[in-house]
C-alpha cells in the first residue's frame, strides 16, 4: 500500500540525519542563512546542486522550514499565545524533543499551540491563573513517572486528557517523558 504524504514526510524525516549527516533542524539552519529564496523552489533547487538531495527530501526540508515559525491568520506569535514564560519553556521542550521526533509539528493557533507528528498528541496552552507557566494537554501519560491530573477540555477536544502543569520548579526531564509518551514514543 502507498504512504500518505504524511507518513512519506515522517519516512523521509525519520532517516533524514542517517542518509545525510544532518538533522532537521541543521538543515533549517543552513535554509535561513544562506536565503532569501524569491520562491521555495528557488530553496527546493539550491538543497539539489549545492547538498545533493533528491527532490521529494528537499521539498519537504523547504516545506518543514517555511513553516517553522507558522502562525495564525491573526499573525499571533507563540509568544503572544503562550506568554513570555510559557513560550520559553516550550520552546525548550520542542528543542529537546526534535532529536527524538524528527517530523515535529508546532502548530500555532489563536489561543493554543499544538504538537504532533502527522496526528496532534499535544496541546498547549496559557494558563489562565496561578503559578504555572504552561499547560500542556496530552493523549498519553508515561507510566514511569507520576501520574498527571485529568485535564479539562483544552484546545476544545477532549482528545487531550491529561494536564501536564510546568512552573519554574517542574522536572522538565518529567515533562519530555510524558510528552515522548503521547507522542508514542518509549523512553
Amino acid at each position: 500500500m502507498a504512504l500518505s504524504p504524511d507518513e512519506m514526510d515522517a519516512a523521509v524525516l525519520r532517516n533524514l540525519a542517517e542518509r545525510s549527516g544532518l538533522t532537521l533542524t541543521d538543515w533549517i539552519t543552513r535554509l535561513e542563512a544562506s536565503g532569501p529564496f524569491a520562491k521555495p523552489a528557488e530553496a527546493v533547487a539550491w538543497l539539489k546542486t549545492q547538498h545533493g538531495l533528491g527532490h521529494v527530501t528537499a521539498q519537504i526540508l523547504v516545506r518543514k522550514w517555511k513553516n517553522r515559525n507558522r502562525t495564525t491568520g491573526d499573525d499571533r506569535s507563540i509568544e503572544m499565545i503562550l506568554g513570555p514564560d510559557g513560550a520559553a519553556v516550550f520552546d525548550h521542550l520542542v528543542r529537546a524533543l526534535r532529536p527524538s521526533i524528527p517530523n515535529l509539528e508546532v502548530m500555532p493557533r489563536k489561543t493554543d499551540v499544538g504538537l504532533g507528528t502527522g496526528r496532534q498528541f499535544a496541546v498547549a496552552i496559557r494558563p489562565k491563573a496561578g503559578a504555572a507557566q504552561l499547560w500542556i494537554g496530552l493523549v498519553a501519560q508515561d507510566g514511569t513517572q507520576a501520574p498527571l491530573p485529568k485535564a479539562p477540555k483544552l484546545g476544545g477536544s477532549d482528545r487531550f486528557i491529561y494536564l501536564l502543569e510546568i512552573d519554574t520548579g517542574s522536572d522538565l526531564a518529567g515533562s519530555l517523558a510524558h510528552l515522548r509518551s503521547a507522542a508514542g514514543l518509549s523512553i
